[in-house]
This record gives C-alpha cells, structure tokens and sequence, in this order.
C-alpha cells in the first residue's frame, strides 16, 4: 500500500480498501472488513472508518452501509469503464437535446407546411363534390350563399 504523508487518513484507508479491491484481495460481492476491524487495523476512529467507507461509496465501488455489511460492488477499473460510458451516453443525450431543438425550431415551418397540403387537399375535394352534386342536379350542401347550419330531420 503506498500511503501519502499529509493525506487525512480516512482517504489512506479508502486507498488501501481501494487498493484491496484493485487487486482482487477484495472482489466483487465480498463484504468489506467490519468498522471495528478496520478500526482495529488503521488504528482509527469509527467516524474516521465511516467516512473512508462513504468516499469509497460515492466512488462506486461499495454498496451498505457504515455499521451494516458493505460489500463490493465494483473494480475501480469497471467504475472507470462505467463513467465513461456514462460520459459517453450523456454526450449522446446533450447531442439528442441540441437536435430536439433544431426540430422544434423547424416544427412551425413543417406544420404551416402541412396545414397548405391539407388545404389544398380539402380544397380538391370540394371541388369534387361540387362536381358530383352537379352532375346529380342538386345544389351543393355547403355553398357560401348557405352559410346557415342546416338541421336534419330526426324523423318525428
């Protein structure tokens, strides 16, 4: 174990734990040493051994908690792994955003687009059934002259 001089010893025990893990004395899914023993071993406090724990926890290599089991969850190699493809896949989703943004800039263009082409489209089918209502010799239902709703007869 290579401590440092000057480093707080909680960060010499989580480097040691660390380096445990890193060497496989500790893998994946073995408990860690109890509190009293690395209190016992480091020749720390309790508060001293939790916090170690806890660094190593919000590291990634660690899962429980202080005083409960707390077990390995990762190598420091796969949390490495892990951040980069998380870094990878929060580069994907910044990406994803700035393209979100540029359809949602587009959207009204496409959409006043699609309204013309419906439009058009309901303009040609009026005009069609102008021309069936004609070739039937019927005035055509829906003409501007007969701007008034026409009620339909229930029966009675």
């Amino acid at each position: 174990m290579t401590e440092v001089m000057g480093q707080p010893i909680y960060q010499r025990i989580a480097a040691a734990l660390r380096s445990q893990i890193d060497s496989g004395e500790l893998t994946v899914g073995d408990p860690l040493p109890s509190t009293r023993r690395l209190m016992e071993i480091h020749d720390a406090s309790n508060n001293v051994v939790r916090n170690a724990v806890d660094l190593l926890r919000q590291e990634g290599l660690v899962y429980g908690q202080p005083g409960k089991a707390v077990y390995v969850r990762a190598t420091p190699q796969r949390v490495g792994e892990e951040r980069a493809t998380l870094k990878a896949v929060a580069t994907e989703v910044a990406e994803l955003r700035q393209e979100v943004g540029r359809l949602a800039d587009l959207q009204p263009s496409e959409v006043i687009t699609k309204i013309e082409e419906l439009r058009s489209e309901v303009g040609k089918l009026q005009a069609d059934l102008r021309h069936l209502y004609d070739r039937l010799g019927q005035p055509y239902p829906h003409s501007k002259n007969d701007m008034k709703p026409r009620r339909r007869n229930s029966g009675a």
